[in-house]
């Protein structure tokens, strides 16, 4: 029984530490794309300037 217990909590841990860091990446990804967004207007508005 012991055994048991500890494969399932072992699974369970890495089940939710592997969700954890997909949902982190993606938000990361979001974050990255809205910057990215930023930039490319503000070098355009820049380069409208000269």
């Amino acid at each position: 029984m012991d055994v048991y217990q500890t494969v399932l909590v072992a699974a369970a841990t890495g089940f939710f530490s592997a969700f954890g860091t997909g949902i982190a990446m993606k938000t990361d990804i979001d974050w990255l794309k809205k910057i990215i967004e930023n930039h490319e207007k503000r070098i355009a508005c820049i380069e409208r300037r000269k």
